[in-house]
């Protein structure tokens, strides 16, 4: 964060600390000056002073109260601290603060508290005993780092989200509603991302499981996986044309039924990047009954425009929440060249879905298409035949 809010927080910091901690140096700044900002501008009457006043009271106490239950307990160490107090090594603290996706702090910045001396000399402690190398420790600390940031971003707007809709409240009304309204839902949110973790890790562990009694695989690309891409057409255009609002309707259409598809599909998404998602599943027919069910839904919309899939069945591997190889750039190439509201595939993904499903698709004959950095490649648009549609129940 930078600019005001930056400001703002630090603020807020401070007065959630208490005067004890507020002679120790911080990473934090001092309040803006709001006066001398109204009077560069010449354009504020005093009611609008008062205004900006009372609102900007009201959020330092809303950030401060927030932060106090969040972090339960003031900043009071700083990385060198850690080291002769918890014998946490001043690297590894560097490692974890960065890998988390906060701004990086010397080893004399007092920023952290009791709970985050108690996560990092937890995680540390297996690094330290030699349980966890330190290169899987920054791994996984960025994939908590990275996720859990995500998913604060994604909560905190949808609040915003909902008191905009449900209450016709202007965007900085429904922000102090949403800092006001958070305390009371944090013990929910706090179990169901415990819950949600649980049930991920015993899903993806049951996966691995299956995975050691492969026989003859490939050490290179050791995952047998079908892997999609499927992107809105025409986006770029609308993104020009469309009101920001409308336009984040669109793309959160285009994600939620999306992804309750490739869920009632039997697979699970990887990432979405605005008007692009994909998708893996774990046989052919589960790959060809997403992507062909994703064509059909989001083609036949009204309140979207068509999409174009591109499909593969291969060897791949995983790392970081993610997949890789040259199965994964084949199923991207060739969505890039799949016509709006169909699906494309190269000719053996084709194969592989009619022995796993005979009669479930049917192909055009396909042609001879250049694939950037893949070569010729016989592409074919695939449809569904005598297979049953998805039951979505939306």
């Amino acid at each position: 964060m930078t600019g005001g809010i930056e400001d703002l927080e630090g603020a807020a910091r401070r007065d959630a600390a208490g005067a004890e901690d507020r002679d120790v140096p911080t990473a934090t700044q001092e309040l803006p000056d709001l006066s001398a900002d109204t009077e560069e501008q010449g354009s504020l009457d005093d009611r609008e002073i008062l205004e900006l006043n009372r609102r900007f009271a009201a959020v330092r106490r809303s950030v401060g109260a927030l932060e106090k239950v969040l972090l339960q307990g003031s900043r009071k160490y700083s990385r060198r601290d850690l080291a002769r107090q918890q014998d946490i090594p001043e690297r590894l603290t560097s490692v974890y603060w960065r890998a988390l996706g906060f701004t990086p702090v010397d080893e004399d910045t007092v920023v952290f508290t009791e709970e985050d001396a108690y996560a990092i000399g937890d995680l540390a402690a297996i690094v330290e005993e030699g349980e966890l190398s330190e290169r899987a420790f920054a791994s996984i600390t960025r994939g908590m780092g990275f996720h859990m940031g995500r998913l604060a971003m994604w909560i905190t707007e949808a609040l915003v989200d909902e008191a905009k809709y449900a209450d016709g409240l202007d965007d900085a009304e429904a922000r102090q509603r949403m800092l006001d309204g958070i305390p009371e839902l944090l013990e929910t949110f706090e179990s169901q991302v415990m819950f949600t973790f649980r049930r991920q890790l015993a899903a993806y562990a049951a996966r691995a499981g299956s995975e050691v009694l492969h026989r003859g695989t490939d050490e290179l690309f050791p995952l047998q996986r079908a892997v999609g891409f499927a992107d809105l057409v025409q986006f770029t255009r609308l993104a020009q044309e469309l009101p920001g609002a409308e336009l984040a309707d669109m793309v959160g259409r285009f994600e939620s039924l999306s992804r309750d598809i490739i869920s009632v599909g039997g697979g699970r998404v990887v990432k979405t990047v605005g008007d692009e998602i994909m998708f893996l599943a774990d046989t052919p027919e589960d790959g060809a009954q997403i992507a062909v069910s994703l064509s059909e839904a989001l083609t036949a919309s009204s309140r979207l425009p068509p999409v174009r899939v591109g499909l593969a069945w291969g060897s791949m591997f995983s790392r970081y929440g993610d997949v890789f190889g040259p199965t994964v750039n084949l199923a991207a190439r060739m969505e890039s060249v799949a016509r709006p509201g169909t699906v494309a595939v190269d000719e053996e993904t084709a194969q592989a879905v009619a022995r796993a499903l005979p009669g479930g698709f049917s192909l055009t004959e396909g042609e001879q298409v250049e694939l950037h950095g893949i070569g010729t490649v016989h592409v074919h648009e695939m449809v569904r035949d005598r297979s049953a549609p998805l039951d979505l129940d939306l």
